[in-house]
């Protein structure tokens, strides 16, 4: 029975892509995102992992992504977005409130350029980025896929939608821009990905691992006192 339930409650990856825009009608993110081998990432982690195509428009991010918090309650959100001057996996360390001038696929921007989400002025994840990008170096033995940190993600749909996840919960999201496909294949950048989703949720489980066995001491302690 325990079984059933655990199939029935997996936590919930959520990975998102960008569709087509401007100079990309073919977009190197959704293209990496679709092609995660979703079956073998579910078995080897005992997650459900969601694939989403997002379209490039403000309004979307502002309708979608909090309602996909709200409905599934994510144990980790990646959002992807394709750079045309990356050469490399770029990790976003941060993202911004204010400053979104550029229009997006309906030639709109948000009110005031400004997130609609009630945050802070610039947010920052709370997963260790310089550690995924060492891990993620370290283990790539070809050599042909690397892993950067930055802290400009542009202000535009990609940085737009960071942020608003960022203010669901900065402790389980994360935003990387990938290469056009000129510079790494789909299939490579499916592969990356899924190495960072694998890294990311390392440190996930750390701290929630560290966190119940705080819990347990503090509940012996609690015990121990009132005897």
């Amino acid at each position: 029975m325990c079984n059933d339930l655990d199939f029935l409650f997996k936590p919930i990856v959520l990975v998102t892509g960008f569709g087509p825009f401007a100079n990309h009608p073919v977009n190197a993110s959704w293209e990496g995102v679709r092609l995660m081998n979703k079956e073998e990432i579910e078995k080897k982690h005992n997650i459900e992992l969601v694939l989403i195509e997002m379209p490039v428009t403000y309004e979307n991010v502002d309708e979608f992504v909090p309602a996909l918090w709200e409905t599934h309650t994510p144990k980790l959100m990646i959002h992807v977005g394709v750079s045309s001057i990356a050469n490399s996996f770029t990790l976003e360390m941060q993202a911004h409130k204010k400053g979104y001038q550029k229009v997006d696929y309906f030639d709109k921007c948000p009110l005031n350029n400004t997130s609609p989400q009630d945050g802070a002025i610039r947010i920052h994840t709370k997963l260790n980025v310089e550690r995924i990008c060492k891990e993620f170096n370290d283990a790539e033995r070809d050599g042909n896929m690397k892993a950067i940190s930055s802290k400009d993600a542009g202000r535009y749909l990609c940085e737009y939608i960071y942020y608003t996840s960022l203010c669901f919960d900065n402790s389980r999201t994360l935003f990387v821009h990938v290469p056009d496909m000129d510079k790494y294949s789909s299939e490579d950048t499916a592969k990356g990905l899924e190495r960072i989703l694998e890294l990311c949720l390392e440190q996930i489980n750390e701290v929630e691992a560290a966190k119940e066995v705080t819990e347990k001491l503090n509940s012996t302690s609690l015990s121990d006192n009132r005897l």
